[in-house]
């Protein structure tokens, strides 16, 4: 008989905290695993907020990226380059707090207050002042979505 899958997490909804002195971050009680967790840190490609994300997860989207028919090989191995040199590893301490990489907080700006969001299997961490902008940017394409799909 296999052994049952683990819970995969869902990361739903937005909260605010703070990037302390030594760059930790407390992630949200309801995100967290009981466990010590291990996970990938991915810059966005625009270096607008940092991705956060379980290993199998940061797998999964390697995977489709190498499975993409419609993409170049040579696109492929470039991008696939990039992807897996600006990835790194993190772990969240028995208090929920995520190190943030020196580099990554000044490349992002993650200074002082800052915005987590869900996104499903995966979340972010931004700017709190990038987020806000982009958050009012994106409601009239999220208004128009949720009207086409008839939410």
């Amino acid at each position: 008989m296999p052994a049952p899958s683990p819970t995969k997490i869902f990361y739903a909804g937005q909260f605010r905290h703070f990037v302390d002195e030594k760059n930790r971050v407390t992630i949200p009680a309801r995100w967290r695993r009981a466990q010590t967790e291990e996970v990938i840190l991915l810059p966005e490609a625009a270096h607008q907020f940092l991705l956060v994300m379980s290993p199998e997860e940061f797998a999964r989207m390697s995977s489709a990226a190498e499975t993409d028919a419609s993409v170049p090989a040579r696109d492929r191995r470039v991008f696939l380059r990039q992807l897996h040199s600006r990835a790194q590893h993190a772990a969240v301490d028995r208090q929920g707090r995520l190190v943030l990489p020196d580099e990554l907080c000044k490349k992002i700006g993650l200074k002082g207050e800052v915005a987590l969001v869900g996104g499903r299997g995966r979340f972010e961490i931004w700017n709190l002042s990038r987020w806000k902008k982009a958050h009012e940017e994106e409601t009239a394409t999220y208004q128009h979505v949720a009207n086409v799909i008839g939410l």
